[in-house]
């Protein structure tokens, strides 16, 4: 009885020993595998969230942009009838043409010059807006006159005015020019009686009108024009490099 428990104990110690080595043989492996599960889940985690990162990091496709499509011009309102413009604007209608008869004062500013004495002229121009004319002019003014002897001056000009429209029947204008200027001495007794000269002039003045193809109005002009150095008269004196004259007529115009 005895021999069969010591047997059957022995037994018992064997098979732990097999069991024991087994586990001791198996564990190194098994946690070794564990161990390398857990290192590659946690690598799949780890990329699993940054690959959001590295798509937001990366740089967008570029969309073309579509082209700007112009706006076609808006077509412009036709041009007004002469006869609709005139009924507007009167006499300052555009392409009103006006011829102009001028006559009163001028002068030559410098200090030896005579006095003051009269000038006329005729003028032509054409409204090429309701604002602006073109034109010409041709003017006879006789700047001084000491006893018998006279000075003159004949300016063919060119010019361009500006034309104002006030609440009120009149209409300023300025304006400029420029052009040939004839200076002459009569009766001076020098044997130097005149010479060509350019120059050009600012203006300003009125007009107001009458019906609806007169006006009347008045034309204040100031020349500047090149003068002779050198050339002294017996009775006016010396020129200067640049003769200032200056005048203030009375206008009337006819209108077509």
């Amino acid at each position: 009885m005895v021999k069969r428990y010591m047997n059957l104990r022995h037994g018992i110690l064997v098979i732990a020993a097999c069991l024991a080595g087994v586990l001791a043989v198996n564990t190194p492996a098994h946690a070794a595998d564990a161990a390398k599960a857990a290192k590659a889940e946690k690598k799949a985690k780890t990329e699993a969230k940054a690959a959001p990162a590295k798509a937001a990091d990366a740089p967008k496709p570029k969309v073309a942009k579509a082209p700007k499509v112009k706006e076609a011009p808006k077509p412009k309102a036709p041009e007004k009838s002469y006869e609709e413009q005139k009924a507007e604007d009167g006499v300052w209608a555009k392409r009103t043409n006006w011829v102009s008869f001028r006559a009163g004062y001028a002068k030559n500013s410098n200090v030896n010059a005579g006095d003051g004495m009269f000038g006329y002229g005729v003028a032509y121009q054409r409204m090429i807006s309701q604002k602006w004319s073109f034109g010409g002019s041709v003017q006879h003014d006789i700047l001084g006159q000491l006893g018998v002897a006279s000075e003159i001056t004949v300016p063919f000009t060119l010019e361009m005015q500006r034309h104002y429209k006030w609440h009120t029947t009149m209409r300023p204008y300025l304006g400029f020019g420029g052009g040939y200027y004839f200076h002459k001495y009569y009766r001076t007794g020098d044997s130097y009686g005149g010479a060509p000269g350019s120059g050009f002039f600012i203006d300003g003045g009125t007009n107001v009108p009458l019906d609806g193809n007169h006006l009347i109005g008045l034309d204040t002009r100031v020349s500047f024009v090149n003068g002779r150095t050198g050339i002294v008269n017996p009775v006016f004196g010396a020129e200067k490099a640049t003769q200032v004259f200056y005048s203030i007529k009375l206008n009337w115009a006819l209108a077509y």
